[in-house]
């Protein structure tokens, strides 16, 4: 998938979750291997809410293969 894709689907709905994901997603996207490449966009497929407790409520992620990628997310912010 193309960057300017995956940048689009980066919008959310939530201002704060929008920026920290557009923002993750144009430094360190390119260089994800593919396989994470995969996770990640799994990742930002889910429901905005589901993200948004991940990232701001400590919730921990539905799927143990998300844990890495917010733990990126987290670090960047």
């Amino acid at each position: 998938m193309r960057l300017s894709e995956v940048i689009w689907k980066c919008r959310k709905g939530i201002r704060e979750v929008d920026i920290l994901l557009s923002q993750y997603t144009e430094k360190f996207y390119p260089d994800l291997s593919e396989e994470d490449k995969k996770i990640y966009i799994e990742f930002i497929d889910q429901d905005t809410y589901a993200i948004l407790d991940v990232l701001v409520n400590d919730k921990k992620p539905e799927n143990e293969k998300f844990v890495k990628i917010v733990e990126a997310l987290k670090s960047f912010n």
